[in-house]
């Protein structure tokens, strides 16, 4: 594979210096090359270290292949394994003595067991001008201070320039602070030959440079928007009468030259130490620690009901004993209620919101379906308007009908020979809402929900979005359906593509005084205009009247470490009204909430503020070369195809750099470029036409056969997510599986006619509403009063039902009109086809006579489709517009 970036290539030159060694006769000129090329990047690492270079360097000069073999086994296996990210205190031991010795790995034991605790180990970055002269010192003065009583254990790295920081924290994966020194360059010799490969591209979302700032403070702000979660501490030799408020706010923590180790060192334990800290599974350990007599619901508390009977203990042996120790309805004795927060849980959601980047963030245990309704219940009145993705989760819709708000369904754009549907143009939804301004409703809209990503990958560029869109309503409320996005914010290739990573950038750009003057300039042009179609080009928002307000939704258990069900809501809203949002939130929530699910969300945090660029990078990595295996292998290619953004993106969406998807992390930067859409490269969709199955059948083989579970499939595709939990190992076995079956494949047709494949399925578009259920009819774009047709819909003399036949469709060709009385949603994927008071067109029932999915909600296989009756229709009144 194509380096991926510079800690793959790192990796591989490690792999290949082993490689050589195992050679009979080990080529003494291919291993200093490759010394000599790793010693370039290996700077970036402490572990294993300058004295592990320089001992290997010795070993090759003195022909000692033997040793060298022993020496480079060792750091191979502990980078492999990531063994070394979990390290025991010795204070007078170096990397290199533990390193330079027989290991019990080589005769496949297993490692000795410690007698001091493991604790995990990080690296702290230091930027400064001369590190070669200082780097001692800094060593001994730091090492000083360290004691077994520290939670964690690291060690330092030190660059010379701010280009090779910004290298560093993109490639080093174990850095979780950086120190920054006074008269740091910006560049060097060494520096220049890696930054503008592996660096410089990700930093299009950075922050713009300030020139009236030194060096260290446009480079934290550098920092902070590539790995928003690290800390950052200035040692200035200017005093603190000296600098400036808006200098110092750039960092943590600003010292002194005064003798500064011994704080420095306290800074960055405390900065790690508030990252790792979890208020409500502390205090969820904590109790369930304590003795307990329990005269209150829950039986299973503490195990009692369980542990003496004969019938149930299984269910002890399986869960073990810490699950009912920590069971509890109790919200007294360190814990919280979720209801009404005032401790543990609400010191919990704060830290939520730090990590992920929002003004607040709560807590949902019943799943991002119910986080949707909490937003909608909160944001929506009655009589609202509100614009919705056609292809939106279910419980959009749901909660649009029980807040008796009218959505407006945007058409998503079809991928017809992948029976998939991709995103809404901007240009459609700019539409919708000047043709609301034109028939003076752009007032009622109050809220504009889209899902990014999508199920199957596709992602919006959020900051451009939102951007041209409060340009036209600048108080529109942006609710962001992240179900499957919730990894995205710990790694800088999705930021200005995620929803509060986008509010960060625009409430930078609104206050910027260069904004302000751009903007003015556009506005007098565009105010000189006459031309109705200057709507159509690229519009800018007023910041003298933006109101960003801004909510995502994120199913925390589908791309995080959650317990099912776990999800939480982020808002970013100058608007809003806590006292209205927590009334809705109530509404929804139950007053019995898993404590385990609510403690997963807090561990999920924890893991995502101290490993989540690691673990994102890691699924990109692996998701990357998931994708060029398949496509470099003639055998699996013959039958098997990932679609990329050139088949999911029609060309007018892309930049004009994504017309192929390159293999590695700065080149996929670069391809994405200011793209209205991209795909989620860890959103492995598989085209398997060409095996001569189709989707549903191919996902039932790998589950009966294989092992292998996958979600969701179209007539001709399978879809596998790649997620932080993923490994070289289950990414090595799904190849595998794809080249055995590649192969019975192959024999299979060799002794078969050529293959007919199934036509691609028509996928519906437009939807038509009865008037009878229509707020209003005039406009180009019409909204539907779903609450209404729903609750019209349960009158049991108003409905009846008509089958799912050929008999049914050719009467709809012939002109009969059909009104559903519920919503029918094929699942998966989970987005309601029809709605209450939507007329069934051709489209929607050869559509349904075709798809292959087992489960359909609001579809009942015996008698049909649930429609009004036509005389509850009659009393209604008002004639259907013509649908065909």
């Amino acid at each position: 594979m194509t380096s991926f970036d510079l800690k793959h290539q790192r990796n591989t030159l490690w792999q290949a210096l082993q490689q050589a060694l195992h050679l009979p006769t080990p080529p003494g000129d291919e291993l200093a090359a490759s010394l000599q090329a790793l010693a370039t990047m290996d700077r970036f690492w402490t572990y294993p270290g300058l004295g592990v270079m320089l001992r290997l360097q010795a070993y090759l000069a003195q022909g000692q292949f033997t040793l060298m073999r022993q020496l480079v086994d060792n750091c191979c296996h502990q980078l492999q394994s990531e063994s070394y990210r979990m390290q025991t205190f010795r204070p007078f031991q170096t990397n290199l003595e533990r390193l330079d010795r027989p290991m019990l790995h080589e005769n496949r034991q297993l490692e000795a067991v410690p007698v001091a605790p493991l604790k995990p180990y990080f690296e702290v970055l230091i930027v400064h001008p001369c590190p070669a002269d200082y780097e001692m010192l800094y060593r001994q003065q730091l090492a000083s201070f360290k004691s077994l009583h520290d939670e964690f254990v690291y060690d330092i790295v030190l660059v010379d320039c701010a280009e090779d920081a910004l290298t560093a924290v993109l490639a080093n994966t174990d850095i979780q602070a950086c120190v920054y020194l006074n008269h740091v360059p910006v560049s060097s010799v060494a520096a220049s030959a890696l930054y503008p490969q592996f660096s410089q591209p990700l930093l299009a979302t950075a922050a713009p440079v300030q020139w009236h700032d030194v060096v260290e403070a446009n480079l934290c702000r550098s920092m902070r928007a590539m790995r928003p979660e690290l800390n950052h501490f200035l040692i200035s030799e200017l005093s603190p009468l000296e600098m400036s408020d808006a200098q110092r706010a750039q960092f943590d923590r600003v010292l002194f030259h005064l003798n500064p180790f011994q704080d420095l060192h306290a800074a960055i334990l405390s900065g790690v130490r508030q990252r790792f800290s979890t208020p409500f599974f502390d205090a969820l350990q904590a109790y369930s620690r304590q003795p307990k007599g329990v005269f209150h619901a829950l039986p299973l508390s503490r195990g009692a009901s369980v542990k003496g009977s004969p019938w149930i203990h299984d269910m002890l042996d399986f869960y073990g004993n810490n699950l009912f120790l920590a069971e509890t309805s109790s919200t007294q004795g360190g814990l919280d209620s979720l209801l009404d927060p005032t401790g543990a849980i609400l010191q919990a959601q704060r830290k939520a919101a730090e990590t992920f980047g929002a003004d607040s963030s709560y807590f949902v245990t019943n799943g991002t379906s119910t986080s949707n309704k909490i937003v909608m219940q909160a944001n929506l009145q009655p009589g609202d308007l509100v614009l919705v993705s056609s292809d939106c989760h279910k419980s959009i819709p749901y909660s649009v009908m029980l807040t008796g708000a009218y959505p407006i369904f945007l058409e998503t754009y079809p991928l017809v020979d992948y029976d998939l549907y991709g995103g809404i143009d901007l240009a459609q939804i700019k539409a919708v809402m000047l043709d609301l301004k034109a028939h003076g409703r752009l007032d009622q809209l109050k809220q504009i929900t889209l899902t990014n990503s999508t199920f199957d990958g596709l992602i919006y560029h959020t900051e451009h979005f939102m951007m041209e869109l409060l340009a036209i309503k600048p108080d529109v409320i942006f609710h962001w359906d992240e179900a499957w996005f919730a990894f995205s914010h710990f790694h800088p290739l999705y930021h200005s593509r995620t929803a509060m990573s986008a509010v960060k950038k625009i409430r930078q750009r609104i206050v910027d005084p260069a904004y302000w003057e751009f903007y003015a300039q556009w506005k007098t042009a565009f105010d000189a205009n006459t031309d109705e179609a200057k709507w159509q080009q690229p519009l800018f928002p007023d910041p003298a009247r933006v109101q960003l307000r801004v909510y995502a939704t994120q199913s925390t258990h589908k791309t995080l470490s959650a317990f099912r069900q776990a999800s939480m809501i982020h808002v970013a809203d100058v608007g809003f009204d806590q006292g209205h949002f927590l009334e809705a939130f109530r509404i929804h929530t139950s007053t019995s909430p898993n404590y385990q699910i609510i403690a997963s969300l807090d561990i999920a945090r924890r893991q995502a503020a101290l490993e989540g660029f690691h673990r994102v990078r890691e699924c990109i990595l692996l998701s990357m070369q998931l994708r060029q295996r398949i496509q470099d292998s003639a055998e699996l290619a013959a039958y098997f195809s990932v679609l990329g953004d050139a088949q999911m993106i029609p060309a007018h969406f892309r930049s004009a750099d994504a017309a192929a998807t390159p293999h590695d992390l700065a080149g996929l930067s670069q391809s994405w470029g200011s793209s209205d859409f991209v795909i989620d490269p860890t959103r492995v969709t598989l085209d398997v036409s060409r095996t001569g199955m189709d989707g549903s059948s191919f996902r039932q083989l790998l589950m009966t056969r294989y092992d292998i579970q996958v979600n969701k499939t179209s007539r001709h595709t399978v879809l596998f997510l790649i997620n932080i939990g993923a490994t070289q190992a289950s990414v090595d076995y799904l190849v595998q599986v794809l080249s055995e079956m590649a192969a019975k494949f192959a024999q299979e047709h060799q002794q078969q006619a050529a293959l007919t494949l199934e036509p691609s399925l028509a996928l519906p578009q437009r939807r038509y509403y009865h008037p009878a259920f229509m707020p209003f009819t005039d406009g180009a774009y019409h909204a539907c009063d779903v609450r209404r047709a729903h609750y019209q819909g349960e009158v049991r003399r108003h409905v009846e039902f008509v089958p799912l036949s050929a008999d049914t469709l050719a009467q709809v060709q012939a002109g009969r009109i059909w009104v559903s009385a519920t919503f029918v949603t094929p699942y998966p994927p989970g987005y309601p086809v029809l709605v209450p008071g939507q007329i069934i067109t051709p489209e929607i029932l050869s559509f349904f006579a075709h798809i292959k999915v087992k489960e359909i909600h609001g579809f009942h296989f015996e008698h049909g489709f649930k429609v009004f009756d036509d005389e509850f229709l009659a009393q209604l009144g008002r004639t259907p517009v013509d649908a065909s």
